[in-house]
């Protein structure tokens, strides 16, 4: 074991022990829903002690808390505070994005045609306005960058890829990507629900015209808070699909109605926040910040490589590219067995992995361990003759 494995080991033995499920249960699914950390309890009964015992009293409080998490959020993607708004899910981002562009009838869309269906919807439901929706291919278990680029049109206004595919895991060029979109004059919009918490994002970087992820999956938090980014010369153009009090720039002033929306992402946080919601989303984020996001990733790859390894030597089909460069947290493989009896065996010998595609799929943390994944496989070996 060199230097690097035993420092990654002890930070997985320091966080272990924030997650009480890892005493129950050998938990392997953070690409669908994760635990959350004793920390994000703690933060949830702290506030509702607060709300319980003092209420409004509290309410300043509060705010300077929203505050500190958007900046949060900010940093953990390369943005400027003013640029995060606080969304309940991935689906609410995108929608913003689909529902607020100035769409003209002729305009197309392009998606990845196997992409989780909250990143298909929005865009389809723009039919009615004359807007089509082109479909790039899987191949080779891969979304390619010059099969995106022979189906941008002249009419082409955005392409909206997720990160990492939820389907096999593969992971996207998003730098290549932003590149090629800043080149034909096309928004990017990025679904990264299944990245931020396990890989390193940077917006400005990556030319991210728009970005949204719920904080149930890779980071660690309760379902219900998400983060979205607008790029901050995009938001005026962006009409939000609701207005409220909290839209307009003189949001203070209940008394006063005028009707001058904020120039920059906090336009689309209509009214009051889900501060429960925001104070888990902030303990997680001090959690990742506190382990550091490219020594989490560093851990997750060494899983994954465990996970091909041992998929391999029982000759499974592996969906998932092996090259670290182009997989985040999932690991997918097939073989002689249907995937869904597969898990639910093994929900039933208490490890949670889940299905996608024909395949079985395998998303670990950077608090599980190698002993976890030699457990899942064993586990495996022993349900298999049963199946």
């Amino acid at each position: 074991m060199d230097k690097n494995q035993v420092k990654n080991k002890k930070l997985t033995e320091k966080y272990r022990s924030e997650f009480p499920v890892s005493g129950n249960a050998v938990y392997l699914d953070h690409a669908g829903v994760a635990p959350v950390s004793l920390r994000v309890r703690s933060a949830v009964d702290s506030f509702l002690a607060e709300a319980s015992e003092r209420a409004f009293m509290n309410y300043e409080h509060w705010m300077k808390r929203v505050d500190e998490v958007r900046a949060l959020s900010a940093e953990l993607i390369g943005a400027d505070s003013e640029e995060v708004a606080f969304i309940k899910n991935t689906s609410h981002g995108i929608s913003i994005v689909s529902s607020g562009l100035d769409w003209r009838e002729g305009d197309n869309v392009i998606v990845f045609e196997k992409d989780f269906p909250s990143n298909i919807y929005p865009w389809l439901d723009l039919a009615r306005m004359g807007v089509e929706v082109k479909f790039v291919p899987l191949r080779d278990g891969r979304i390619f960058l010059e099969d995106i680029e022979k189906v941008i049109d002249s009419r082409t206004r955005i392409v909206s890829m997720s990160s990492v595919q939820s389907l096999n895991g593969f992971m996207i060029d998003l730098k290549g990507l932003g590149g090629l979109c800043a080149a034909r004059g096309v928004f990017l919009f990025v679904d990264a629900i299944q990245s931020l918490g396990v890989v390193p994002m940077d917006v400005k970087e990556y030319n991210i015209d728009f970005l949204a992820a719920d904080g149930h999956k890779w980071l660690l938090a309760p379902e219900g808070t998400g983060i979205f980014y607008c790029r901050k010369d995009l938001a005026k153009s962006l009409r939000p699909s609701l207005i409220g009090s909290k839209s307009v720039e003189n949001d203070a002033e209940f008394e006063k109605i005028d009707l001058v929306l904020k120039d920059n992402a906090l336009r689309f946080e209509e009214g009051s926040f889900n501060v429960i919601g925001i104070y888990a989303l902030g303990a997680s984020l001090d959690l990742l910040a506190e382990a550091g996001i490219e020594r989490i990733r560093d851990i997750v790859h060494g899983l994954g490589d465990s996970i091909i390894r041992e998929a391999e030597n029982r000759g499974f089909d592996v969906k998932t590219p092996r090259d670290r460069k182009e997989r985040a947290g999932i690991i997918s493989f097939s073989g002689n067995f249907d995937p869904a009896l597969l898990r639910e065996r093994l929900r039933d010998a208490d490890i949670m992995v889940n299905y996608r595609g024909g395949a079985l799929r395998v998303a670990p943390h950077f608090y599980n361990t190698e002993e976890e994944i030699l457990m899942l496989f064993e586990a495996v070996d022993g349900i298999l003759p049963s199946l």
